[in-house]
């Protein structure tokens, strides 16, 4: 070859490699974390988080109120990853209405709390509708008092 088809050749490999060894790694999602509470009168409260999407968000989430999640977020069809802009907010709900269903803690629904941003997770803070069977205190132990 000649010199003058070495000399970008010689520069360009650099250029590409470099540009490979730049990119990080994805760093691994944080689990869900749920954590059940069945109190002294028998109120079942639950406290359920996932990691927050990095750059979103900053501002407290919109509450729903009795019930569940606000209007935007009831649409149960609608599975994870149905569609490209799904909220934070929107896959909090969805995370929790799966794990609720997987338990079976909260079997005629829930009331929400709270709803906040920390640490980077979303956060729900939620009372279920019904109070605790004996299965339900046998089922989810507490471990802890808060």
């Amino acid at each position: 070859m000649t010199m003058k088809k070495l000399l970008p050749l010689t520069l360009l490999v650099p250029i590409v490699l470099s540009a490979c060894a730049g990119k990080p790694k994805p760093q691994p999602k944080e689990p869900d974390m749920f954590a059940t509470n069945i109190k002294d009168t028998n109120r079942k409260v639950f406290n359920f988080s996932i990691s927050a999407r990095q750059g979103e968000g900053g501002s407290k989430p919109e509450r729903g109120g009795t019930g569940g999640p606000s209007p935007e977020h009831r649409n149960k069809n609608q599975a994870k990853g149905d569609t490209p802009n799904e909220s934070p907010l929107d896959e909090l709900f969805i995370h929790l209405e799966t794990k609720l269903s997987d338990t079976g803690y909260c079997r005629e629904g829930y009331t929400e709390i709270d709803t906040y941003e920390s640490s980077g997770r979303l956060h729900i803070l939620g009372a279920c509708n019904e109070v605790a069977t004996p299965e339900d205190k046998r089922q989810f132990a507490n471990n802890y008092g808060y």
